[in-house]
């Protein structure tokens, strides 16, 4: 039973839609069952009515947003030359099941409000789903609401982005990143270019359909056209191998490795429990960060996660905001176990530590 609560905490971290309801042992799972809260936190023009959630037929979701208003929290947020910005919306009493939806608006009033808006965010959106080729449904929004703003770690500078597009991506044709979100059996592709974050628009799924999140690889594209913002790349099939991979994760499941580098904070969420930490691991010049856990001794699992918070906060004035969590490039850590990975879209790579032993800083 403790495999199947850890199983639930780890892949809460995921962005692309995830059902995975057969690892959710009970209703005490470690992670938090999102929808019922939705009914006390609605603002006066907005209803939450929790069986249109149900399922999450688009009809009734259509609905919702087409009158009462669609609640959920905000997935990712990008603004300034960026505008990308996803809502995801789940079903009750199901926290596996959910749907991501990317929001657009040309109102003024409604742009500003995107604008403000951070990770967790519970939001309001009225609008229309708007008619286009992409696997991923976009929302054109005529209102918006910020239900209840989710609240910002303290004493840390927001994070700002490096990464400078389109102009980057305008200047070349091809460039190594990470695979960020793949769904529908390829059809959805977003990949990172440095810190950035770009959706990709498929058509040839041979590319595609075989990759996994985290996948490192080189990328040969084209810039769309349309839309203008935020920035889409389309596969330049004129390329042989339009997408390389360059180190596939998937080899790294089930192989014993011993991992160096910054620790990482993925703090309490609307999604999870409590904090969850990880080590950032650097192949080819890409990030990518390894959760650190125990299926099988819940105990151990918490003496795991008390060393590593006790080492956070002993280091905590030289944590820094990362994209999405918080890493100290001060504190370097070394970790040893099992690396597992149980989804093509599984947020992160985990590693299994018998012991909090197998974990320890590195002067």
């Amino acid at each position: 039973m403790a495999k199947k609560y850890v199983y639930a905490l780890i892949l809460c971290l995921t962005l692309a839609v995830i059902v995975l309801t057969k690892f959710l042992g009970s209703s005490d799972s470690l992670a938090e069952v999102s929808g019922q809260e939705d009914a006390d936190l609605t603002g006066s023009e907005c209803v939450y009515h929790a069986d249109a959630y149900e399922g999450l037929e688009m009809s009734k979701l259509e609905q919702e947003l087409e009158t009462t208003g669609l609640i959920g929290r905000v997935h990712g947020a990008a603004g300034s030359d960026s505008q990308l910005f996803v809502i995801s919306v789940r079903e009750p009493n199901n926290f596996f099941a959910h749907r991501e939806f990317s929001l657009v608006s040309r109102q003024a009033e409604s742009l500003t409000t995107l604008e403000q808006l951070n990770r967790h965010d519970r939001i309001c959106i009225q609008g229309n789903i708007l008619s286009n080729p992409s696997p991923q449904k976009h929302i054109a929004i005529n209102k918006i609401q910020i239900l209840e703003p989710w609240p910002q770690p303290e004493n840390i500078e927001p994070y700002q982005r490096q990464a400078d597009l389109p102009t980057e991506l305008e200047s070349q044709t091809s460039f190594i990143g990470k695979v960020h979100a793949i769904g529908s059996e390829g059809k959805i592709l977003v990949v990172e270019y440095r810190d950035g974050v770009i959706p990709i628009f498929v058509r040839a799924t041979e590319f595609t359909q075989n990759l996994y999140r985290g996948d490192i690889v080189e990328l040969h594209y084209q810039v769309q056209k349309q839309p203008q913002q935020p920035t889409h790349l389309q596969l330049d099939t004129t390329v042989a191998q339009p997408i390389e991979v360059l180190d596939a994760i998937a080899s790294w499941h089930n192989h014993v490795k011993t991992l160096t580098g910054n620790l990482v904070k993925f703090p309490r969420s609307p999604q999870l429990k409590f904090d969850v930490y990880a080590i950032e691991e650097v192949t080819q010049g890409i990030n990518r960060d390894f959760t650190l856990v125990n299926f099988e001794d819940i105990a151990e699992f918490t003496k795991i996660r008390e060393k590593l918070a006790e080492l956070w906060e002993q280091n905590s004035s030289t944590a820094i905001a990362g994209r999405n969590m918080l890493i100290n490039p001060e504190v370097t850590i070394e970790a040893t176990g099992k690396v597992n990975l149980i989804s093509t879209e599984q947020a992160n790579p985990q590693i299994l530590l018998k012991s909090a032993e197998q974990v320890r800083e590195i002067n």
